[in-house]
C-alpha cells in the first residue's frame, strides 16, 4: 500500500529513542520529511543519522511550554505547513499512591497532558495549511485498564484521550484528523526500566508479562511505528477520533 507520505512534513516528539524513534524511522522510510525533537542534542544527532532520509532535529523538552513554542516557530521556518503531528513523551515514573510526591504529580501533568495541549495548540495553524493534516497521540493500554505500580500513567493518560475525543469533534469539520494509539508492552528501554522495578525471583518479569499476552511475546518498536505511520498518513483518511490498541491482544475488555 502506498501511504502517500512522500514529501509530507511530520513532527515526531521525544524521538531520539524508543517508540518515537521507531515511528520517525518508519515515516522517513516511507518518504516523509521528518522533524524530531528531544532533550539532548547528542542523542538527536545520532538518531538523525540512523533515521536517514530528509530528517531534521530540534532540541526541545515537551514538558516546557516555552520549548514547544520555540519548536513550532523553528518548524515554521523549515516548512510552510505541517502534515502530521505525533504527540509523544517519555513515560511517567513508576510508583504507588503513598510514594508519589506532589512534584511528581506536577511534572507528570506537564509531561503527559499539557505537552499534548501545548503541542496541539501551537501546531494547529501549520496543520491548517496542509491538504491532509493528522494528529496522533501516543498513550498507553493504561487508558483501558490500570497497570500495577503506574499510578501516574493510569491517572494522566486518560485525560489525553478525553481531550482527543473532544478535539476530534471540534477540528473534524476542518478535515484535521485526530486519533490515539494505546500500546501495550512494546520492548523498549522504558519497558526494561519498568521490569527492573518488578523482579520477584522465580519467573523473570519478561516471562511473566509475555505469559499474559495472547500472541506470546512483546511487540517490536517497528511494529508500533508501522501502525502510527498508517494513521498519520493520507491512507487513513477516514479514521478519526479512534483509539487503537497495539498490544498483541493483552487487553481483554469488550470496548
Amino acid at each position: 500500500m502506498d501511504l502517500q507520505l512522500d514529501n509530507k512534513t511530520i513532527l515526531v516528539t521525544a524521538a531520539s529513542r524508543g517508540l518515537g524513534y521507531a515511528t520517525a524511522k518508519v515515516l522517513a522510510d516511507e518518504g516523509a520529511n521528518v522533524i524530531i525533537c528531544g532533550r539532548t542534542e547528542d542523542s538527536l544527532k545520532s538518531a538523525k543519522t540512523t533515521i536517514g532520509g530528509s530528517t531534521e532535529y530540534v532540541v526541545a523538552d515537551v514538558s516546557r511550554k516555552d520549548h514547544i513554542v520555540s519548536l513550532i516557530a523553528k518548524i515554521q521556518s523549515i516548512s510552510p505547513a505541517l502534515d502530521g503531528l505525533f504527540v509523544n513523551a517519555g513515560g511517567p515514573p513508576p510508583g504507588t499512591f503513598s510514594t508519589i510526591s506532589d512534584e511528581d504529580w506536577r511534572h507528570t501533568f506537564n509531561l503527559t497532558l499539557m505537552s499534548a495541549v501545548w503541542l496541539t495548540r501551537e501546531s494547529l495553524p501549520l496543520l491548517r495549511k496542509s491538504d491532509s493534516p493528522s494528529v496522533l497521540y501516543s498513550t498507553s493500554i493504561s487508558v483501558k485498564q490500570p497497570i500495577d505500580n503506574l499510578l501516574l500513567s493510569n491517572s494522566m493518560r486518560p485525560a489525553v484521550i478525553g481531550m482527543m475525543r473532544t478535539l476530534a469533534d471540534e477540528i473534524g469539520p476542518e478535515c484535521i484528523r485526530a486519533n490515539a494509539v494505546c500500546p501495550g508492552y512494546i520492548y523498549t528501554e522504558r519497558v526494561e526500566e519498568l521490569m527492573a522495578h518488578s523482579s520477584d525471583g522465580e519467573v523473570s518479569p519478561k516471562e511473566k508479562i509475555e505469559s499474559t499476552i495472547p500472541l506470546g511475546r512483546m511487540g517490536n518498536p517497528v511494529e508500533f511505528g508501522r501502525v502510527c505511520a498508517f494513521l498519520l498518513s493520507p491512507a487513513a483518511s477516514y479514521v478519526h477520533g479512534a483509539l487503537l490498541l497495539i498490544d498483541g491482544g493483552l487487553y481483554k475488555g469488550m470496548m
